[in-house]
Formats: C-alpha cells, structure tokens, sequence
C-alpha cells in the first residue's frame, strides 16, 4: 500500500485534491471546480514564488472565490492544476514541482500537516480497490469524487458479490474490459444522478449553518421501507420528492448490478 500514491496515482489523469478543499463549494460542480482552479493556478503561476508575494496572493484568491460549503474544511489557495494540460490537480508548493524547494510553509496547515496528511481513503480502502478507482476514474474531477466516498465503493462490492455468489475482487473487474466500463458507469453517477438536487450536499453529508449532518432518506414519508440500496443512494446525494423517484432510482441501480453480474465470469 505505501507505494500506491492514493493522491497521485499512475493510473491516466486520476488525481485527488479533496483533503485541500477542491470540492468544498455551494453546488459545486466540474465546471465551478475549473474555474476555481484555473484562476488559482493563473495566480501562483505568476508569482515570483517568494513567501512575501505568495502571502499576496491570498486575498485576491480570497476576494474571487464562491460560496463555501463547510468553512471547517480550508480551502486552500495554492490548490490547482499541475503538468500540462489540465489533466491532474495537487499542491501548487509541492517540492516536485518547485525543482525541490518545499514552499508549503507558506500554507494554511503549514508544512508538516500537509507533508503528513492521510485520508480516510488510506486508511480504509484497499491497495486493490483504490488502483480500481483509478484505473475506472481516471479524471482530475470524478477520481476524487469516489475515492472519497467509502460507502459508494465498499457498497459495490458488497451488492455484487452477493449476487454472483462469490466475493468479487478488484483484480477482476480490473482485468475484463466488461466489468470495468460497467464499474466506470457506476462511479459515473457521482457526477451524472438526476436525484442530487442539494447543493448544500456533498454526498451522504448536508451541511447546514456551518454544521454538517449524515442525511437519512425518509421513507415513512415516501410510503416505503428501508431501501437495500440505501447507503449507496445516500452516498449518491439522493433527496426524493416521491415514492416513484425512489423507484426509477432503486431500478438503475438495480439494472446496473443485474449487468454486471451477467457479464461476471
């Protein structure tokens, strides 16, 4: 596992910037997302990378920024795109990209905290199960998306390994181009589900006068019981209006596994 880079993997264009507040917007999407980056990216690229002109930057970042989602969660502002092309987003102070020179000091958290930090995503997902993610997500935006989301991950295995019987590894689904753009379709959903109209949401999360909070569908109000599905939903940032919406969204659900599951070998 240590030499799986969860943030940087080698795997396309996946790369993940959650821990620094890339997705920490009011209805934050993949189009807001860029642009924040972007701007940021412009910003530092045009610094002379001192700490008396990047402590400069700060407010003007600041004064350009959307709504924040949670104002626990930092965004930083040295948060954007690296290499060329737009294709993956880090740490604008990282060493790699500053012929050595660590200039994370300059940061909120400060050098140690950013050298150091860990996700849950290290901890609880494994060496297997993350490359999956990455190999099925290989996008600067959906890749941390889904790494992120413990629930959407584990849940899919979980489901499909009860349904074929057999405990449903990562290595396979890796390895069958089938599996893998059934798997891609489902991270997919992170970013495509009709059902996440919040944009006080971030997932399972609602976040609510600078608090946040596991959302929990109300079935008694939808006429229904517990949906086998349920953390899965939740982790897709679904709120229904009716018991019909929840059953067009139990069925794509349920459609996707049944494929799967017919194509598993």
């Amino acid at each position: 596992m240590a030499d799986f880079k969860y943030c940087q993997p080698d795997q396309g264009c996946a790369s993940c910037a959650a821990c620094c507040g890339m997705y920490n917007w009011v209805g934050c999407s993949r189009e807001l997302a860029r642009e924040v980056l972007e701007f940021q990216t412009e910003q530092y690229l045009k610094s002379d990378r001192t700490d008396s002109d990047l402590l400069k930057l700060k407010p003007e970042i600041f004064s350009r920024r959307p709504k924040i989602l949670y104002p626990v969660i930092y965004n930083c502002e040295f948060l954007g795109f690296i290499g060329n092309g737009q294709k993956r987003v880090g740490c604008l102070l990282h060493p790699g990209l500053n012929n050595g020179n660590n200039l994370r000091g300059i940061s909120h958290h400060g050098r140690e905290t950013c050298d150091q930090a860990r996700c849950t995503a290290y901890f609880y997902l494994s060496e297997g199960e993350a490359e999956l993610a990455a190999s099925a997500a290989a996008d600067w935006y959906l890749y941390g998306l889904c790494l992120t989301d413990l629930d959407l991950v584990k849940e899919f295995f979980k489901m499909a390994s009860g349904m074929v019987f057999q405990e449903v590894r990562p290595e396979t689904i890796g390895k069958d181009p089938k599996l893998l753009e059934i798997f891609q379709r489902y991270l997919g959903l992170k970013e495509s589900w009709k059902w996440a109209r919040n944009p006080l949401r971030f997932g399972k999360y609602i976040f609510q006068e600078g608090k946040y909070l596991i959302h929990r569908i109300d079935y008694s109000a939808l006429g229904r019981g517990r949906s086998r599905h349920d953390k899965i939903l939740n982790s897709l940032g679904s709120e229904f209006e009716n018991a019909a919406e929840l059953h067009e969204a139990e069925a794509a659900l349920e459609n996707l596994l049944q494929e799967f599951a017919g194509k598993f070998r």
